[in-house]
């Protein structure tokens, strides 16, 4: 196996979920000297003081503004990618970022706390877009038995812009007064690290193949990003041709479609919930275990277990929390209700896809939600040319 899908893993970490996991850090060090900010700015401007509830208001819509940001992206990767390809898609979710950090550090400068407002919606889109973007380019460009240890390095590069985001806000490095507007500027260095290294890589073996058509450009990504004359190739090159028509190749792109929402939406929350426990001490060690058992126990399983285990664990907290203070401890189990949710959502509905390709991931899929419904025949007959080639 070729050292340069590792490569790329690690440049499309470095500029895409790890500026995820920077932002949502970032923001917490400096947030006394932000309200200070937004204090002397609204005094000056105005000539009177700011109340603490619109204060609280406004530093609540700074921090939440990045989840919208973060939709926005979302909804516009798929496009994005399907019609600029994965790689310029990539390349373009750095310009967000870059714009966020040029108006965040510049904020204090030029007095205007509206600045930060705007950085951090402009930082969201970026965010959205990558995260989504950066697992739809690795996944595509790593072999099926690899494909699972490609997809987490999204949240260990997540995991690891938190742990960054919390070092840089020690006072012992930027989290001090005269020095916060760098530490929100901070995510320009990965944006301009992954614009200047990621040119050199090629684009998605499959999206040149199916929607460039671009048979040459595939065989040249492929030998280059795994070994020659690969499995994957064979997969690849299998696909039939009628697949090339736009009608065809839309339903095996990744533009939302209304019968995979569901699975999409499971996955991105099993998504955030793997990321958000990585706590700073635990990154290394949930990354590797996550890495070798994903090929191992499958995806699925992993998924519906880890739902059930976090919703056993709120169970006994919640019991524990009610036999040591009473009646007013039943916060977890809101939490407790979503997981075990989440868990039985992914058993009954989500289909496993570890040693599959992706038609046969879609295939399963529309098998376990569309039962006694003729679908997709097209998808089915070509499913079974690519499992005869699997076979060889």
């Amino acid at each position: 196996m070729s050292y340069n899908l590792f490569l790329l893993a690690f440049v499309l970490g470095i500029g895409g979920t790890f500026q995820y996991g920077l932002q949502v850090s970032i923001i917490n060090s400096p947030a006394e000297y932000i309200k200070s900010f937004i204090r002397e700015t609204w005094l000056r401007r105005y000539g009177s003081a700011l109340s603490e509830e619109m204060l609280t208001l406004m530093w609540s819509f700074i921090v939440s503004i990045y989840s919208i940001g973060g939709l926005l992206g979302s909804s516009s990767a798929g496009y994005l990618a399907v019609r600029f390809g994965r790689k310029k898609a990539m390349l373009f979710a750095n310009v967000p970022a870059l714009l966020s950090a040029a108006l965040m550090g510049l904020s204090q400068l030029c007095g205007s706390f509206e600045m930060i407002i705007a950085g951090r919606l402009s930082a969201g889109v970026g965010g959205g877009l990558a995260l989504n973007i950066h697992l739809m380019y690795a996944g595509e460009c790593a072999p099926r038995k690899l494909r699972g240890l490609m997809a987490i390095t999204a949240s260990t590069a997540i995991a690891v812009g938190k742990f960054v985001g919390f070092a840089l806000g020690l006072r012992e490095v930027l989290g001090v007064e005269a020095l916060w507007p760098v530490l929100m500027a901070a995510n320009v260095l990965p944006a301009l690290v992954q614009l200047l290294t990621l040119p050199f890589f090629p684009d998605s073996p499959r999206y040149l193949l199916i929607d460039k058509k671009d048979k040459e450009g595939c065989i040249k990504a492929l030998n280059l990003l795994s070994s020659p004359l690969s499995l994957q190739l064979l997969v690849l090159l299998s696909v039939p041709r009628r697949l090339y028509s736009p009608s065809q190749r839309r339903r095996h792109t990744p533009v939302p479609d209304p019968s995979a929402w569901p699975g999409m939406a499971a996955t991105g929350a099993a998504h955030q919930c793997l990321s958000l426990r990585n706590a700073i001490g635990t990154i290394s060690m949930s990354s590797c275990l996550q890495g070798l058992l994903i090929e191992r126990a499958g995806r699925k399983t992993l998924l519906w277990k880890n739902y059930t285990v976090m919703a056993l664990a709120l169970g006994l907290l919640t019991v524990a929390l009610f036999l040591q203070k009473g009646l007013g401890n039943f916060c977890f189990i809101i939490f407790l209700t979503y997981c075990l949710s989440m868990a039985i959502f992914v058993f009954l509905v989500l289909p496993e896809t570890k040693g599959k390709t992706m038609l046969q991931v879609m295939e399963e899929f529309n098998r376990l939600n569309y039962r006694g419904q003729q679908r997709q025949s097209a998808l089915q007959q070509s499913s079974r040319s690519v499992m005869t080639v699997t076979r060889l």
